[in-house]
């Protein structure tokens, strides 16, 4: 029962960003209570490493969140504009957290690697292509959360 929850609210949240590119809190905070709540109440993985995942979650895509901050700024400074768009919103740190909490400790640092893997092959044929193309624009935004939530199925399941 539990894994047809976790499936329906990831296959919610990816269906919103590939739709939008909006991870929306109004669906993230509650999953993640309703997620949290299936873990710490879960023999497996149990409240420490339920907790400890969506902890180390939150806190790892935090950090890329706040590098790619700090380098929209320093491109926003060098072109004299600001970008439009930026490489990682809040929604997926949020998102980061969800998962944690649903493979737990250590399934979460698995689960977020193959998505940013699996991102950055997408990312890099789609590149391929648009280059092939002729028709390469800099800084196009992707949907982030589907790629993670991918590593979240791979682990979880």
């Amino acid at each position: 029962m539990s894994s047809l929850l976790i499936t329906s609210i990831f296959l919610l949240i990816a269906v919103i960003d590939l739709e939008h590119r909006l991870i929306l809190h109004v669906v993230s905070v509650p999953a993640g209570a309703v997620i949290g709540l299936l873990g710490v109440l879960s023999p497996t993985p149990g409240p420490l490493r339920t907790l400890i995942g969506g902890a180390v979650g939150f806190i790892a895509v935090l950090g890329l969140f706040l590098l790619g901050e700090a380098f929209a700024k320093a491109v926003s400074r060098l072109r004299g504009r600001a970008l439009e768009e930026v490489a990682f919103g809040f929604g997926d740190v949020n998102l980061a957290a969800l998962i944690g909490l649903a493979v737990g400790w250590p399934g979460v640092v698995a689960a977020l690697l193959v998505g940013m893997l699996a991102a950055g092959l997408f990312s890099l044929v789609y590149l391929i292509i648009m280059l092939a193309r002729k028709r390469y624009t800099a800084f196009v935004p992707i949907p982030y959360g589907p790629f993670l939530i991918f590593g979240a199925f791979l682990v979880y399941f």
